[in-house]
Formats: structure tokens, sequence, C-alpha cells
């Protein structure tokens, strides 16, 4: 079943809050331990980012660790929205014709690792700094550009605050 965004970024949200999360960044390692999930990391071909993969029925995170540091936190909630949305139709990795869930994976992993509500309280203290921004939340900048126009603290197509 497909559902509308919103309802991606709630499951994020949900989940930030269950973990406690207080502030940036956020701890997307801490998360999946909670959740039972070890994270590998291998060196492997720069155009893989990560898998889930259940081994024996316990779920891991196989990510690539020459990546930066920023893609690496976005994969690994990526890979955490396909636990928490996709758990029960796991199948995915051998069926491509869901392309549906690595959107939706996206859109979890973006409010995972950018709270809206911690977004919207650190870009007033900072004066919607999107560079600061994205370096206390361990994101890029572009991400962090998107999400402040997302939530409408940057105009679309402007890197400057709206007052």
């Amino acid at each position: 079943m497909i559902f509308s965004d919103s309802y991606y970024r709630k499951q994020a949200e949900d989940l930030v809050q269950a973990c406690g999360v207080s502030g940036p960044p956020v701890d997307v390692v801490a998360i999946a331990a909670k959740m039972g999930i070890e994270i590998m990391e291998l060196s492997l071909p720069s155009w893989f980012f990560g898998v889930l993969m259940r081994v024996e029925g316990d779920p891991y995170i196989v990510l690539n660790k020459t990546m930066p540091d920023h893609r690496k936190r976005f994969t690994i909630g990526h890979e955490l929205a396909h636990y928490v949305l996709h758990n029960e139709a796991f199948a995915y990795m051998k069926n491509c014709k869901r392309e549906h869930f690595h959107r939706e994976a996206d859109i979890f992993a973006a409010e995972l690792c950018m709270p809206t509500f911690l977004v919207a309280r650190e870009a007033e203290a900072w004066f919607n700094d999107y560079r600061f921004l994205a370096k206390m939340f361990g994101v890029g900048e572009t991400a962090m550009v998107r999400k402040l126009q997302e939530i409408g603290l940057l105009r679309e197509g402007h890197f400057d605050c709206v007052s």
C-alpha cells in the first residue's frame, strides 16, 4: 500500500521520538542498534551505497565504508526505512518492480536525519544558515537546503532567508 509523503515523515518522526533524540545530529547508528540491526561497513564499489539483509533471520545493514559520513548516515536511514516500512515485503530486494519503496525510504531517511521539529528549532536559532545546519545535522548542504525549502524557511531556488 502506498501512503502520502507526510505518512512516511511521521513514521520517521515517531522513531526519532521513541529513541529519545533531543538534538542534532540524529545518531542513526544508535537507532539501528536499538532496533537490533547491526551495521557492517565494507569496502565496496563506488556505485554501491548499502543494503538491508537478513542472515539467519537477523537484520543487518551492509554499508559502503568508502562513502562520506553524510552519505553513510542517509544510507543507514534509507535502509532503516525499508526495515520499518517494508519489513513484511522484505523480498523487495528480489523484485525491482517496487521502485516506490526507494522513494518512500528516501523520504523517511531525510526526515530521520533532519527531523522537522529539530531543523525548525535550530534554523531559528542559527538564522537559517544552511551550511552551519548541514554540519550540525551531519548531512550534505543540498539536503539541508531542500529540507529548509520543504518546511518553508528558504524560498525555492534561493538560498537566502525568507523574512
